[in-house]
């Protein structure tokens, strides 16, 4: 039974005046109840959640906090929550940007986040990078030239399916 000291209790009232204390604290003091304080009253605070306390429900709270914002994904190792993250970001944060975040840890995340941005090819890994994925990013509407040349030197033989393509467009 996890019971809240009276310790916890004063962390929580100092954590709820100043957001900047939660990182000072020793490790030993940043239980699941201070930990979850921490990150509702600032989203930054996540960086600082011991490994041994972090969890799901704690990186959702994290995420919805007044101040968070994509510079907290890196610190939530649960690819499901970081694709939320993604998803309440990207009206506001280029897809580059928030993708540059994360590890792209499968197919769907990778095809995702090349259609989002034709430029998210360069992130993703080397073991998820298809003929059809960069099919997809060459037919984005921002793929450009620098695109085209990253395709064209994993993938030789997409280079006349590529000028097919820009024909059409043209037409």
């Amino acid at each position: 039974m996890n019971t809240l000291t009276d310790r916890g209790k004063w962390d929580i009232q100092k954590i709820s005046g100043d957001k900047d204390y939660y990182c000072t604290l020793p490790e030993r003091h940043k239980t699941a109840a201070v930990s979850m304080a921490a990150v509702s009253v600032s989203g930054q605070n996540l960086e600082y959640v011991p490994e041994t306390v972090i969890d799901r429900k704690i990186c959702r709270t994290a995420l919805e906090a007044k101040d968070s914002d994509c510079s907290i994904l890196p610190y939530i190792p649960y690819p499901d929550v970081q694709k939320e993250g993604i998803q309440r970001f990207l009206s506001n944060t280029p897809a580059f940007v928030l993708y540059s975040f994360v590890d792209i840890s499968d197919i769907k995340m990778a095809l995702e986040a090349v259609k989002a941005d034709a430029y998210c090819l360069q992130l993703v890994p080397s073991e998820l990078l298809t003929k059809d994925l960069c099919k997809t990013a060459l037919i984005s509407p921002n793929a450009d030239e620098k695109v085209s040349q990253f395709v064209m030197e994993r993938f030789p033989d997409l280079k006349m399916e590529r000028t097919q393509n820009i024909c059409l467009k043209m037409k």
